[in-house]
Parts: structure tokens; C-alpha cells; sequence
């Protein structure tokens, strides 16, 4: 089995019982989708940050293929964060103009998208996806990359990471709190609950027979909303 090019291992953000994030650990292989699942306050948001060295964990260590990037400082996590990871946030609210500009090269797999124009929601999704397709990021973190947006651009989304698991060696952490998004996207799925993992494994395994009670009421929830 290869080596995953992503891993996570007891990363801790913030101290005590009450941090964000407390041990969590995860890993995800070159052309895998690994989903951190979640209500809201679960801790999705500042993992996925920390993950894409926006600050670093208090304990635990973030490894890109083999190699210790926690300590990254500096130009050392500008170089890296500009090669090998792309950390997409979620989409802007309907209306909200988003700062990003379309990348030349992104532009190219955008259904025809050449406009320099300001993005609107959804469309950083696309375009940070096709900027990890070319550029050969080696891991791509999507928060919440398809909350509030359209069913066009949810279909473009889901086409382009349909492309990054084909033959690709980026590996994909997605963060939702949706089951539904994880069992479209996840080949597996580790469920967060205040900050720590409570269940993690094979996507249909996770959704279908949930081993804990809050992973179930998590699934439940859903399918009766």
C-alpha cells in the first residue's frame, strides 16, 4: 500500500480539555478523499487550518510525504504553502465579493471560465481545485466546499475532485458537516466531536453502521431534516 502522502498525527490545537482540536490524527494517500465529519464547533475548521500551516499545532506533527513541516516558519511555510498545499475556505455568502482572482492556468479547466472577474460563491472551489489539478499540490484542504453554492457549480466541484482522485498523487482532506457530502466525496471518513475523533474508517462503513452514539445522531439527523 503506498505511503500517504498527507499525515497528521496527534496534533493539538489550543490546551486542556476544552481546545479546539486534542489528538487528532488522520492520513490520506495520493488520489484519496479523506472527510473530517462534524457538527458545528467540532473543531473542522481550525484542524483543516493548522493542517495548512495558517498557524502551528501546540503538539502533534503535520507530515507532506514523509517530511516534518510543523515547524515550518517564515519563507519556509510560504514556500511550501505556494507548492504543496492549497487550503480552500468556505465559500462566500451569495453577494459577498471573495478576493480571489482566477488563476491563467485554472482558467483552462473552468467550462470556459477566462474572465478576469471577482469570484463569487462556489467559484474559489473551482478554482483552487483546478489550481491543485495543475500544479501538482500535494495536498488540497477544502472547507466546506460545498455549502450555499449552486447545483452547477456543486456538480463542477464534484467533476474536479472526481479528477483528482483519478491517477492523481494530491491527496484531499475535505471538512463537513454533512454525511451526505462525505459519502458523494470520501473514500474515508473520520468523524470529529469537540475537538477529538471519535470513529474513523471506510466511508459506507462509517455512515451505515456508526460505532458511536454522536456519530449516529449526526447521521440520523440528516436523514430526517
Amino acid at each position: 500500500m503506498a505511503k500517504p502522502v498527507l499525515e497528521v498525527r496527534e496534533l493539538w490545537v489550543g490546551e486542556g480539555p476544552a481546545a479546539p482540536c486534542r489528538g487528532v490524527s488522520l492520513a490520506a494517500r495520493g488520489g484519496e478523499v479523506v472527510c473530517v465529519l462534524g457538527g458545528e464547533g467540532a473543531g473542522k475548521s481550525q484542524l483543516l487550518r493548522c493542517i495548512g500551516l495558517d498557524f502551528p499545532p501546540s503538539a502533534g506533527a503535520v507530515l507532506l510525504n514523509g517530511s516534518d513541516v510543523t515547524a515550518s516558519t517564515g519563507e519556509q511555510r510560504r514556500a511550501i504553502r505556494a507548492r504543496a498545499i492549497e487550503l480552500v475556505h468556505p465559500p462566500a455568502p451569495e453577494g459577498v465579493r471573495d478576493l480571489t482572482v482566477p488563476d491563467p492556468r485554472g482558467g483552462l479547466l473552468l467550462s470556459g471560465t477566462r474572465r478576469k472577474t471577482v469570484p463569487v460563491a462556489g467559484m474559489r472551489q473551482r478554482i483552487q481545485i483546478a489550481k491543485a489539478l495543475t500544479q501538482g499540490a500535494d495536498a488540497l484542504l477544502l472547507d466546506e466546499p460545498l455549502a450555499g453554492v449552486d447545483p452547477g457549480v456543486r456538480t463542477r466541484v464534484v467533476e474536479l475532485l472526481g479528477r483528482l482522485r483519478s491517477g492523481s498523487t494530491t491527496a484531499v482532506v475535505v471538512a463537513t458537516r454533512d454525511p451526505d457530502i462525505a459519502r458523494l466525496l470520501a473514500d474515508r471518513i473520520v468523524v470529529l466531536d469537540n475537538g477529538e475523533v471519535i470513529e474513523a474508517g471506510v466511508t459506507d462503513q462509517v455512515l451505515e453502521n456508526p460505532r458511536d452514539a454522536r456519530t449516529r445522531e449526526l447521521v440520523e439527523r440528516r436523514r430526517s431534516a
